[in-house]
């Protein structure tokens, strides 16, 4: 994934429709697109680059991205359930600004190799959302939804955030039970009031600065890098770890552990 932020444009477009005989766009360059509420289902862009556009509300189901550039875009409300976005740069390094996905329906989208920094993801519907090998560094995913309600009673959540990096990330109020977010790092990530009971959170790095009510009950924390967290504030219940890591808990504690063959 190239984050190489100079574009040099040779042609610069401002498209309000696209022929829905076209729904592959190839090599092209958009600025101030103007697609709010409009309906554009189905859409492929390969090795483009999207600046300073309006998504909001537009109905964007199946839009894939491909080696794409989109920065400074709007995404709030739109319906992009089942997106695709591989190897594309959603944060402007320059602006130091990723994309708005607030209150977007992202259900079962996936981001594979894309750079996602900054991007909003506050409130978005994100229910068996794919995020793979992603830069995540400063997101936002406050109230987002990653969870499918089956009845009045009966709710359960899904989701797939791998090999990511989520430093300086918020996922404030979070239901991400049984999810899997093995080998992220999560370093200086709030998880305030966020669930992550039966979590896979397995060869992490998890560091977080804010986790008052955060439940961690069942996680799996094997092969983890755990820092940064009085365990005397949250309940390790049925929490797994390996017996290499027994030890940073002890002292955690306060508690000083010798080998069994050391001398007085």
């Amino acid at each position: 994934m190239d984050d190489n932020n100079n574009i040099e444009f040779h042609e610069i477009e401002e498209v309000l429709t696209i022929s829905s005989e076209k729904t592959c766009l190839q090599d092209r360059n958009f600025i101030n697109l103007d697609w709010e509420n409009e309906y554009q289902p189905g859409l492929t862009f390969k090795n483009c680059t999207i600046l300073n556009s309006n998504f909001i509300n537009a109905n964007l189901e199946g839009l894939r991205f491909e080696n794409c550039k989109i920065f400074n875009c709007d995404f709030t409300s739109a319906k992009i359930k089942n997106g695709v976005f591989e190897n594309s740069i959603f944060y402007d390094k320059n602006k130091q600004k990723g994309c708005d996905f607030n209150s977007a329906d992202l259900k079962h989208a996936e981001f594979h190799c894309c750079n996602i920094s900054m991007c909003n993801f506050e409130s978005a519907d994100v229910f068996q959302i794919t995020i793979d090998s992603c830069l995540a560094q400063g997101c936002n995913f406050k109230q987002a939804n990653f969870v499918n309600v089956v009845s009045q009673n009966v709710l359960f959540s899904s989701a797939c955030l791998i090999k990511s990096d989520f430093r300086h990330s918020n996922f404030e109020g979070v239901y991400l039970v049984k999810c899997d977010l093995s080998e992220s790092k999560f370093l200086s990530t709030i998880f305030s009031r966020a669930n992550l009971e039966e979590a896979n959170l397995t060869s992490t790095d998890f560091a977080p600065s804010l986790y008052d009510g955060l439940t961690i009950f069942k996680a799996d924390f094997r092969n983890a890098e755990i820092r940064n967290i009085d365990v005397r504030k949250l309940d390790f219940s049925g929490v797994k770890i390996l017996e290499w890591q027994q030890q940073a808990f002890m002292e955690n504690l306060g508690i000083i552990v010798y080998s069994n063959d050391t001398n007085k």
